[in-house]
């Protein structure tokens, strides 16, 4: 089982004007909690926001191009070959996955208990599953019919006092048989409409929302069973060509060097990066079919 290393990169405009152009709306950096009414800043930060989308994206759907015998047909100008690695979901084995109408608990259970059977001991099936919105409701009715043919003394789904009641919750973790638990995590990516363009028939929402990915995310040999992989110091290269104007300001003096000879600049990122399915027995999905 080999996997390849891929390299992604984008790339925004500044123009001359651009750089000093003031926005009439303020716009705050919750991470810093910096303010800027800059356009270039606002520029910077969607194409930041842009960049990760794109990381995650293709980190889960990528497929591979890589020939059987390690050969790709892939060529950049260069004539070097383009490796494009394999995703998450392509590295879950095929025959771990399954298509479902509707979801029932019995068929959580079986599904989960064959993904342990003969490869998790009863102490590791802690599973977690990504899924949509939709994914999410089914799961949550699923459990809550399974209450319902139970005698419960409900303490959690009632809360408050007199006239300020409150109804209402939704599960999130199921334990079931033999040590297996799962716990769902949502998965916005599931629920992009630009991509997922396949509607479900009746709820009119897209399939991919329903599809539940369940992950092993247990330890292998000390390590994790899932990793992230990138090239030492490639993870997040960024840099610029600068005209005119660069990011530190405007050229005032005849002795500037810059790379081209246009009123702006453009600023580049490059990452190369993979991720690692170390152990993929104990990982599948569930697939609305």
């Amino acid at each position: 089982m080999r996997n390849y290393l891929t390299t992604i990169r984008i790339n925004y405009d500044i123009t001359g004007s651009a750089y000093s152009t003031v926005m009439a709306i303020k716009l705050k950096d919750p991470a810093t909690g910096k303010s800027s009414y800059l356009w270039a800043d606002y520029q910077e930060w969607k194409a930041l926001r842009e960049w990760y989308k794109r990381c995650e994206r293709m980190l889960v759907y990528m497929k591979s191009n890589v020939n059987k015998d390690g050969s790709c047909n892939l060529k950049g100008t260069n004539g070097r070959p383009v490796y494009i690695g394999a995703g998450l979901l392509e590295q879950i084995a095929p025959s771990n996955r399954r298509t479902y109408t509707k979801l029932t608990a019995e068929l959580l259970e079986d599904f989960l208990f064959d993904l342990s059977y003969n490869c998790l001991g009863t102490n590791e099936r802690k599973f977690v599953a990504l899924t949509g919105e939709m994914g999410m409701r089914e799961f949550d009715r699923v459990l809550k019919e399974k209450v319902a043919n139970m005698n419960l003394i409900d303490n959690v789904f009632v809360t408050g006092s007199g006239d300020s009641l409150t109804f209402g919750g939704q599960f999130k973790t199921y334990k079931m048989t033999n040590g297996i638990e799962l716990t769902l995590k949502y998965f916005p990516l599931y629920d992009d409409i630009v991509y997922n363009r396949e509607l479900h028939p009746v709820t009119g929402k897209p399939k991919e929302s329903y599809r539940m990915t369940f992950l092993d995310l247990g330890r292998r040999d000390g390590e994790a069973n899932i990793v992230k992989v990138v090239r030492k110091d490639r993870e997040f290269v960024t840099w610029y060509t600068g005209g005119a104007v660069a990011p530190s300001g405007y050229a005032k003096s005849k002795d500037t060097l810059r790379s081209n000879g246009k009123d702006g600049y453009t600023v580049y990122f490059l990452g190369e990066m993979g991720i690692m399915l170390k152990d993929p027995r104990a990982c599948g999905e569930l697939i609305m079919a």
